[in-house]
């Protein structure tokens, strides 16, 4: 049987998602890393190493920051080359479009709301326990009631 090399499996679909979702979420080095700035040659001495970091980071760099980088399209440029979330890179694209002039404290909540709510979309559950939960005395007692 000849396979057919057009033709995508299921498998390799789910693969592809998979490390998409590892690339998403990796760290990257200091140097790809997204360095803050306040102006041109005027940097903050921040940077973010991962999307989680970049959150964290954007909730305490200075608001003049914000409003340096979103309108030369910083964010979406590192989101989408460094990362490489073109989903992500889009919506941070859509604010603008959305919230006509929105700037400082506004536009920076977007960011981070945009970013958080990436992030609970890609991030993998945490692992199931093999442990059954455990029930207290009145949940016994329950449990009893209903047999």
């Amino acid at each position: 049987m000849v396979s057919n090399p057009n033709v995508i499996r299921p498998d390799a679909e789910k693969s592809a998602g998979k490390d998409l979702t590892s690339k998403i979420l990796r760290c990257v080095t200091e140097q790809e890393g997204f360095h803050f700035y306040l102006a041109i040659g005027e940097p903050t001495g921040k940077k973010a190493v991962s999307l989680a970091d970049f959150a964290e980071k954007m909730g305490t760099v200075d608001v003049q920051s914000v409003n340096f980088h979103y309108p030369r399209k910083d964010f979406e440029k590192w989101v989408l080359e460094v990362i490489g979330d073109t989903a992500l890179a889009s919506r941070l694209n859509m604010i603008s479009r959305m919230h006509i002039g929105i700037k400082g404290e506004a536009l920076r909540n977007q960011i981070i709301r945009i970013v958080k709510v990436r992030l609970s979309e890609i991030k993998p559950p945490p692992p199931a326990t093999s442990k059954p939960p455990v029930f207290g005395a009145a949940g016994a007692e329950r449990t009893r009631e209903l047999f």
